[in-house]
């Protein structure tokens, strides 16, 4: 890493390792919870002792202090893991409560991710040749991108499946703590629900995490200001979501919902994501390298296509939030479709056929082509499955499946999209094509 734009951060590789084996663990358990799949308790305890050996070994393999790392990365997962373990050890008998083996499960949950993480970090150091050096801010930023689009995801699916208000009150759920909810009373819609706000809980450490870390380590001002702006706005967002289920501040059951914040929010969930993203490049490696940018007469004509795409991009995000959650505006989605189409594939083919000489610049313009196509697919399948599933043909768990991953993968595109203008303004610079 260029020392001009960075100071060493000791701490950068197990806050990665750590967090990251978190959100794999926290993957694994929402995925195996949802109705379609309940996944059977001992397969998913086998992934997370799985998941927290294999963050070890990239503690151990991938870093300079061996089980030591390890055990720290460990000791990070099993603190994060105490946000959904008081749902566990929430007492029955009265609300707030917590068992008695409360004072046992803690500290040893601790323990024992901090030992396993250990022991796959003694593996890793045995059998993995460490490299002479890793961007860790940049990899604990590509963590927080995966925990976000968990995120965007499983917000997806309480819309879907029009579970937005199946839990009353915040940030309260029906009188606990968020934190202290019982497991037990996690099903139906408030599972989709309450898990979505225990993700939230998971991004907003991420991302101020994320935000300490450039400030301590990223020398340059306007990165440091992106981090600023990404914890800013996590806050914002829990707040957005907060008040969609209240509509006024409030700690009791007095609620006023408001559907027009459900639409700003999800808006929010997908600008968020790409300013994680934008991060991300901005603290690769290739960026801060000495790589010479291309002189080329194409480059503003580029950045303006770029530009143009991200704008058509969020305003079709806005239409499609629109009609999610107010059910208005859907042939003016399908019609700006085909324009944001056209914008975002004339970006992509024409980064990727006039710059190919870049790999990056190459796989930046064949990444947005291949995502427009998704999303273009998955728009027509959700149009089709939601005319099949009107008239009795498909199973509403279809429905659901197919409209997530339209709106997921519309995050995805907006996030490609981000990072080709990045990239555009990187790797060119005005002038003689050479």
């Amino acid at each position: 890493m260029s020392t001009t734009t960075a100071r060493p951060a000791a701490a950068a590789d197990v806050l990665a390792i750590g967090f990251g084996t978190t959100v794999a663990m926290w993957a694994v358990a929402y995925v195996s919870r949802l109705p379609i799949v309940q996944a059977p308790a001992p397969l998913v305890l086998v992934l997370f002792l799985v998941a927290l050996l294999a963050g070890g070994y990239v503690a151990g393999s991938r870093t300079s202090r061996g089980m030591g790392a390890g055990l720290m990365a460990g000791a990070i997962t099993g603190l994060l893991n105490l946000l959904v373990l008081g749902s566990f050890l929430s007492a029955a008998d009265r609300t707030n409560g917590v068992l008695p083996s409360a004072a046992i499960w803690v500290p040893g949950s601790i323990a024992l991710s901090a030992l396993l993480a250990a022991v796959g970090a003694a593996e890793g150091a045995r059998r993995g040749p460490r490299p002479p050096g890793r961007a860790w801010t940049n990899s604990f930023a590509c963590v927080a991108v995966a925990a976000t689009f968990l995120l965007v995801i499983a917000g997806g699916l309480v819309t879907s499946n029009k579970a937005g208000l199946a839990v009353t009150d915040w940030p309260n759920s029906y009188g606990y703590n968020m934190f202290l909810y019982p497991f037990s009373r996690m099903t139906g819609g408030i599972y989709y629900e309450h898990a979505h706000r225990l993700l939230g809980a998971l991004v907003g450490l991420t991302t101020m995490t994320l935000a300490g870390l450039l400030i301590a380590v990223d020398r340059r001002k306007p990165v440091r200001l992106m981090g600023t702006a990404a914890a800013l706005l996590v806050v914002i967002q829990g707040i957005l979501g907060g008040l969609r289920v209240t509509g006024k501040p409030t700690l009791g059951m007095d609620t006023e919902p408001n559907i027009y914040l459900a639409v700003v929010h999800g808006v929010t969930a997908q600008i968020f994501l790409s300013l994680l993203v934008a991060i991300v490049v901005v603290t690769s490696p290739t960026w801060i390298s000495d790589l010479s940018p291309i002189a080329t007469e194409r480059a503003a004509r580029a950045r303006r296509g770029a530009t143009i795409a991200v704008v058509a991009v969020i305003l079709q995000i806005v239409f499609g939030a629109i009609q999610r959650h107010l059910a208005m505006g859907l042939m003016l989605h399908i019609a700006a479709a085909l324009v944001v189409a056209h914008v975002t594939m004339s970006a992509g083919m024409r980064t990727w056929g006039h710059f190919s000489s870049s790999p990056v610049l190459r796989r930046a313009g064949i990444t947005v082509i291949w995502v427009v196509v998704l999303q273009f697919v998955l728009g027509f399948a959700a149009w089709v499955v939601r005319g099949a599933w009107e008239s009795g043909h498909v199973s509403e768990t279809v429905k659901v499946t197919v409209t997530t991953l339209h709106q997921g993968n519309g995050a995805v595109l907006l996030a490609s999209v981000v990072a080709l203008r990045l990239w555009l303004t990187r790797l060119l610079t005005p002038g003689v094509t050479r």
